[in-house]
This record gives structure tokens, sequence and C-alpha cells, in this order.
């Protein structure tokens, strides 16, 4: 139900967004970096085979499917937030 509603409030942020809403931009870096640090821990879970020494699992780890997208996103979310960050700046000030 968390991840839901997580989805939910990005998806009604989107128009804000849009509109480059300078608020939401450490939300969206908070975001990029939990996404990125997400999808790295299921390729590294992968590579382990476990996440702590009680709690192992086959090959490949939950999420792994998908963690390319996560970070591929993540990364994708940080270059463009870095790219728009001078003109965030510049409608700050004016």
């Amino acid at each position: 139900m968390g991840l839901i509603a997580g989805v939910v409030l990005c998806f009604a942020l989107t128009p804000l967004a849009a509109r480059n809403a300078q608020w939401l931009r450490p939300l969206a870096w908070f975001y990029a970096l939990i996404m990125f640090f997400n999808g790295m821990g299921h390729a590294v879970f992968t590579i382990m085979a476990r996440t702590i020494a009680s709690v192992t699992f086959p090959r490949p780890a939950p999420g792994f499917s998908s963690s390319p997208f996560l970070f591929i996103g993540s990364v994708w979310l940080m270059m463009r937030l870095r790219k728009t960050a001078a003109g965030a700046r510049l409608a700050a000030s004016a």
C-alpha cells in the first residue's frame, strides 16, 4: 500500500514538476538517490546471494529484474536535475 501511495503522490505532483516548482527539486534529488541505491542494492544482493548472513535466497535476488530500470531512471533524473539547475537558479533570483 505504501508503494501505491508513493506512486499516486508522484503522479499527482507531475504537473507541478512540469512547471519547475523549486520546492520539488530537493525531493526529486532524494527520490533519485533512493532509486539509485535501491537499484544498486538489488544487483549487489544478487551477486552476494544474501542480504545478511542469516537471510539468503536463490539467485537472482527479488527485484533484480527491475533494478536496471531503477538505476537508469535515477541516473536520468539526476542528469535532468543537474542540467536544469542553472535555469532554476536564474528563475529563483528573478
